[in-house]
């Protein structure tokens, strides 16, 4: 029979499959994720070939707790060599690719041959099995060397050695991650050891120990690779468990399961087996018994050959043994006869020796030879001897450990399916709420056209229609706000029009005024002939980009002049850039054209050239607008809180493209006050200004149109200093 500790260990065996099969398939779906790390494939095949070694222990201790024969033993301990071989050879794998050992994979090949080796030898190999009472794991003695433990230890060496060195020479997460991959292999080099503690001194507290030392090596293994070393949780790998509702619900309700599964069987089969071991010994009491009153009932003290013949008669089970023994010890009557007629002394025996001393009683206990026993004693007072019926405990508990390892089978079942259940479950919660988390991400960066699905009737699902109304609402008065934005702007270039075509109109009224006068004059004619045309294509200009400005937000990607934008807005600033004392310097490149809406960017340089204009209001100064072009390795999605790094505030810039990409710079600097530090982080939140009439729109627009264009915008400033704005916008869209 199993021990209790036996049985928890099983638990945690089960436990710890679950956790390795969960990991292979995990780093398998990893690998098929872009830039295909080919240590995540080799890290899924070790998970999955230790879940194989887990699986033919587990069901090589069942199969020996329900007496299978020996033929079927050996193959399933033939496979549990095999898996750990396999395993030995993916580590190493897993091993030369995350560090990338440029003499790793000469050595791979040669384990590689060692391996297929001694797997052909495995498998032609005979074994012989030697089990011990109590222990549900054989020594194991082939007739070739297998070296599976030995050769997969030594990786684990490697592995901890590598990780703990090169974990002495990071720091940050790295460093922490690194600890956590070389912890996992020393616990797996403890696991190995316990286990080998437990075959040789039959102790099941080695067993639990090395169960629960692979369980929490696995784990460590899982969290060193699995986390992105970048990250904050990094630094604390055991939060990564609470990063994920999922996580979350599957370990609560898996623990609850095996917890609950795992006290009720104990329970269940501490009571069965107490029951059922309880009647064995009452029935081998009442045997001892009846052949103790049938010699009591003789006449005459009987001879040997009358004893022989009335234990010869008397058979309770086919494995039990029966004898008589004199008030010394020695046998009268057996099953065997030799062993009769020799006599033998059995006062070793420890149901004899309680006979001798007066004692009767149902118990297990040690015969002669040390072996485990279950039986009964009983004295025949009238002649000063004893009976003794006993039966080795392998045989005498079979249906017993049927028993136990049938409800170790139902519940080993029931376990999976529940946690299954509970994964189905529990992804179902998750989802909904994942979605929710990807909305208010997407709402954090502006895209407030993001919908989320749901067709959930829950409490969720209602949150989700709540949340889709929101963003509509906030849509709508974001459009309201633009206009509003736009009307702002609209206002500070009117001034600067009126000027700007008040000196055409004026040289028009003086042209046509003196048109007949001068008609005859052909000077007057050429020089009327030049400037007209040229003063109503300025007017035309500026009213142009007036509507241009003025449409609404409806992207439209078309092949846009940049210099031409700027060389606009300029224009429409021209007059406010006069009257704030500001000096315009253009350093404008030779650009090619870009896809992109030529109203939005033209929004994009008002929003810059207008806030560059506003910081030089109290002293002048120069604003100076530069383009070029150039490469970038990253463009991509917006951090809507940006990165500080020193006096750079840099939004954009998040996703690694990989390779180089062509690119338009426009750099527009002012030599204003600049940004204070702590105004800089929220330059581009929705509604922060510190203008008395700002609405704090302008920049989180700017920004939008930027985001949709698939560019980058970098702030450099200091107060005091001035500010610099570079916005990045990509040549194809």
């Amino acid at each position: 029979m199993l021990s209790t500790i036996t049985i928890i260990s099983v638990f945690t065996e089960i436990f710890a499959a679950g956790i390795l099969i969960s990991g292979g398939l995990t780093f398998l779906h990893k690998y098929f994720v872009p830039p295909h790390q080919r240590k995540d494939l080799f890290l899924s095949g070790l998970f999955l070939t230790l879940f194989a070694f887990l699986a033919a222990t587990l069901a090589s201790q069942l199969m020996f707790n329900l007496g299978r024969p020996l033929a079927e033993l050996i193959a399933m301990q033939k496979w549990v060599s095999g898996s750990l071989l396999l395993s030995s050879l993916l580590l190493l794998a897993y091993i030369v690719e995350k560090f990338n050992l440029r003499w790793g994979h000469l050595l791979t090949v040669l384990l590689l041959l060692v391996v297929g080796y001694y797997l052909v030898e495995l498998f032609q190999a005979t074994a012989n099995l030697v089990y011990r009472e109590e222990i549900i794991e054989p020594v194991v003695d082939y007739s070739t060397w297998i070296p599976a433990k030995p050769l997969l230890s030594g990786c684990w060496m490697l592995l901890a050695g590598l990780a703990l060195w090169r974990g002495s020479l990071t720091s940050g997460g790295k460093k922490v991650l690194f600890f956590y991959t070389g912890g996992a292999a020393l616990l797996f080099l403890g696991a190995l050891l316990s286990a080998f503690y437990y075959t040789r001194f039959a102790e099941a507290g080695y067993l639990l120990a090395a169960w629960l030392i692979m369980l929490l090596a696995v784990l460590a293994l899982l969290l060193g690779d699995l986390i992105p070393p970048e990250t904050i949780v990094a630094n604390r790998p055991l939060r990564f468990l609470r990063t994920r509702i999922l996580f979350k619900l599957v370990l609560i309700f898996v623990l609850l399961i095996v917890i609950l599964f795992e006290v009720t069987t104990l329970v269940t089969l501490n009571i069965s087996k107490n029951a059922l071991s309880q009647t064995i010994r009452d029935s081998y009491f009442r045997f001892a018994d009846n052949i103790a009153q049938k010699v009591s009932a003789l006449p005459v003290q009987p001879k040997p050959e009358t004893l022989q013949a009335i234990i010869e008669k008397e058979k309770l089970k086919e494995n039990n043994i029966a004898f008589i023994v004199d008030a010394r010890g020695q046998l009268l009557a057996h099953v065997d006869k030799k062993r009769a007629l020799l006599k033998e002394d059995l006062s070793g025996n420890q149901g004899v020796a309680k006979l001798l001393a007066g004692q009767a009683g149902a118990a297990e206990f040690k015969d002669e030879w040390g072996g485990l026993m279950v039986g009964a004693y009983m004295p025949i007072t009238k002649y000063h001897w004893g009976v003794v019926v006993e039966e080795p405990i392998f045989s005498a508990y079979f249906e017993l450990r049927r028993l136990e390892t049938n409800s170790l089978l139902f519940v080993i079942a029931g376990i999976v399916l529940t946690a299954l259940t509970g994964i189905f479950f529990a992804r179902s919660i998750e989802r909904p709420i994942k979605e929710l988390i990807l909305g208010t991400e997407a709402v954090s960066r502006g895209e407030l056209g993001y919908h989320i699905n749901s067709s959930s009737a829950d409490e969720i699902g209602r949150l989700a229609e709540a949340f889709n109304k929101m963003t509509k609402d906030l849509r709508d008065s974001q459009e309201r706000l633009i206009l509003s934005e736009k009307l702002a702007s609209l206002g500070t270039m009117a001034a600067g029009m009126a000027h700007e075509i008040k000196n055409p109109l004026v040289s028009l009224r003086t042209f046509t005024q003196l048109l007949q006068q001068k008609w005859e004059d052909k000077e007057f004619r050429d020089k009327f002939s030049q400037i007209i045309p040229h003063e109503i294509e300025r007017i035309n200009r500026i009213a142009e980009s007036l509507l241009k400005f003025g449409r609404p937000m409806k992207p439209e990607l078309t092949k846009v002049d940049v210099n031409s934008l700027l060389e606009e807005v300029i224009l429409l600033f021209e007059s406010e850039a006069k009257k704030n004392n500001v000096r315009v310097t253009k350093k404008l490149a030779t650009l090619p054209q870009i896809y992109g809406d030529a109203g939005q960017l033209s929004q994009v340089f008002v929003n810059v050239v207008k806030n560059a204009i506003e910081a030089m209001q109290k002293n002048g100064g120069e604003m100076i607008v530069k383009t070029d072009v150039g490469e970038v390795i990253k463009l991509g999605k917006m951090k809507r809180q940006g990165i500080l790094k020193g006096e750079e505030m840099v939004w954009g810039e998040e996703e690694d493209l990989g390779q180089p990409t062509p690119v338009v710079f426009i750099e527009i600097t002012d030599t204003g006050e600049g940004i204070a530090e702590e105004n800089l982080r929220s330059l581009f939140d929705p509604f922060f200004t510190t203008k008395m009439t700002g609405t704090g729109m302008g920049l989180p627009i700017t920004l939008r149109i930027i985001e949709e264009h698939k560019g980058s915008i970098k702030v450099r400033s200091k107060a005091g200093a001035g500010t610099t704005f570079i916005i990045t916008l990509p040549q194809k869209s």
